[in-house]
């Protein structure tokens, strides 16, 4: 069924479909349409409570080299300034909590460091900042000269070998990558690894923060996440909501009794709210947990 057909199922619950065997006009039944729509939008989110909606989200980690190797270690600038340099370094990031003066600086002659970028940074508490190096010659030693007038705290400091098409595409430097997982998202069901030696794997090591996905910097390879998600809204006539087929006429007995009891006739409204909570009782969930078990067929 549609979101028509549900609505059009709930208008004959509470008697307001047809008079003498003649459909209603659309002006007599603007107000309710309006209501209904929230109220079987209601009625699909509190069956996917139980009904649970699982899809996939898949996320590739493959981390590039930090040419400065991977020192996660938080240093204080104080008085003196504090250098990071590599060759041939083309883009870079850092993470820094306080006001500073960052200098990104090229050696274009031995000991002589001319400056092509002067950050001057007003954080309040760690933030990251990423930027393309154009060196005038690509073979050069580049650095990062941390300086100022304050004192501050430096993380996550990454130099690459490479460029990329923008400073958002430039990867992030962390102990734990982290993925915004999508609009939606509810809860982890279970996350499959997918690495080199092409085995798929129940993966654990990872924890799920503010519907972000971390997982440690060293690991490389593909992660299928299955999570539930709430509904689609419904609201062209032709949607379909996304619970089990057989439970959507009941949402009609929800919007139904609502539009009853906020209209004044609290008796048959509650009639008909009983009768969905009994759907919604008796409903035999689609997803239960079960699935959170691979089976072995290659004896791995």
């Amino acid at each position: 069924m549609n979101l028509g057909q549900i609505r059009d199922l709930a208008y004959k619950l509470t008697d307001t479909y047809s008079s003498d065997g003649i459909v209603l006009p659309a002006a007599d039944t603007a107000d309710a349409k309006l209501a209904m729509t929230d109220f079987i939008n209601t009625a699909q989110y509190k069956f996917a409570e139980r009904d649970k909606i699982e899809t996939l989200y898949s996320v590739t980690q493959n981390p590039i080299t930090n040419l400065l190797g991977d020192d996660f270690n938080i240093e204080q600038h104080l008085d003196d300034d504090i250098i990071y340099e590599a060759d041939s370094a083309k883009s870079y990031g850092f993470e820094v909590d306080h006001p500073a003066t960052v200098y990104v600086e090229e050696e274009t002659a031995t000991d002589v460091w001319t400056t092509l970028l002067t950050l001057t940074l007003t954080p309040t508490s760690f933030t990251e900042y990423t930027g393309l190096i154009t060196a005038s010659d690509t073979a050069n030693a580049i650095r990062l000269r941390f300086s100022g007038s304050y004192i501050y705290n430096i993380r996550r400091v990454a130099l690459y070998a490479y460029t990329f098409a923008s400073t958002s595409d430039i990867p992030q430097f962390k102990p734990w990558h982290e993925y915004t997982l999508p609009t939606g998202y509810i809860s982890t069901n279970r996350i499959v690894y997918n690495g080199d030696d092409q085995r798929r794997d129940i993966y654990t090591d990872y924890y799920i923060d503010m519907k972000k996905l971390m997982v440690k910097h060293d690991v490389v390879g593909s992660f299928d996440i299955y999570y539930f998600k709430q509904p689609t809204a419904l609201v062209a006539d032709d949607d379909i909501p996304e619970i089990q087929l057989q439970f959507h006429p009941y949402l009609a007995y929800y919007a139904a009794g609502e539009w009853l009891f906020s209209t004044g006739s609290r008796t048959p409204g509650l009639v008909l709210l009983n009768r969905f909570d009994s759907f919604l009782a008796e409903m035999k969930p689609n997803t239960d947990g079960s699935s959170n078990r691979i089976e072995n067929v290659n004896n791995w």
